[in-house]
C-alpha cells in the first residue's frame, strides 16, 4: 500500500488543494480525476462540459498522469525488488536494452508517442522493465501527454463554443 502513496498524492490530493482554496466546485473535480485515471487525456472534455475552466482541466489531468505514473512505477518496483520470477523478469529484459546501443540511447523516446497513442498505463511499466531512469521516463511522457492534452483541450473548447455556445468560457 505504500507503494502507491506518491500516486495517490499527487493524482488526488494535489488536484484538491485549489477546489479548498478557491471554491472550486468538488463533483466536476472528483469526475475529472475519476475520468482522468481511466481515459487520461480523454477526460479533458468531461472536465470542460462540467464547467471547468481549461486551465483547472490540464492541471488536473497533468496531475492524475503524473500520479499514475508515480504510482505504478512503485508498485513495480516493488513488486521487482521482492518476488524473484519478477526479478529475473527485469534482468532479462534490461540485458536485451543493453544489447542495442540504439535501444539504449534512443528507446525512451518511444515513451513520446507511447502515452499518446497506449496511455501511461504502458510507459510506466515499460520504462521500469527496461531499466530507464524514472525521471526521465517521466519527463518524456508528460511532454507527450502535455501535447496531447493541449490539443484536446483545445479542440473541446473549440466545438463547444461553435455547438454549445456558453457552456464554456474561453
Amino acid at each position: 500500500m505504500a507503494a502507491l502513496g506518491r500516486g495517490v498524492l499527487v493524482a488526488v490530493i494535489l488536484p484538491l488543494v485549489p477546489v479548498l482554496l478557491f471554491g472550486i466546485p468538488l463533483a466536476p473535480t472528483l469526475a475529472l480525476i475519476g475520468s482522468g485515471l481511466v481515459i487520461e487525456y480523454g477526460a479533458a472534455p468531461v472536465g470542460l462540459a462540467l464547467g471547468l475552466s481549461p486551465l483547472f482541466v490540464f492541471y488536473v489531468l497533468m496531475c492524475t498522469e503524473t500520479g499514475i505514473f508515480l504510482g505504478l512505477f512503485d508498485i513495480f518496483d516493488t513488486i521487482g525488488h521482492t518476488y524473484e520470477p519478477a526479478m529475473r523478469f527485469l534482468e532479462k529484459s534490461r540485458q536485451y536494452v543493453h544489447q542495442s546501443a540504439s535501444v539504449e540511447r534512443y528507446g525512451i523516446l518511444a515513451l513520446f508517442p507511447g502515452v499518446v497513442l497506449l496511455g501511461v498505463y504502458v510507459n510506466a511499466p515499460a520504462s521500469w522493465v527496461l531499466g530507464w531512469r524514472e525521471d526521465h521516463a517521466l519527463l518524456v511522457t508528460l511532454a507527450g501527454y502535455c501535447i496531447a492534452l493541449i490539443i484536446t483541450i483545445s479542440l473541446t473548447t473549440g466545438l463547444f463554443q461553435v455547438y454549445l455556445p456558453g457552456l464554456v468560457l474561453p
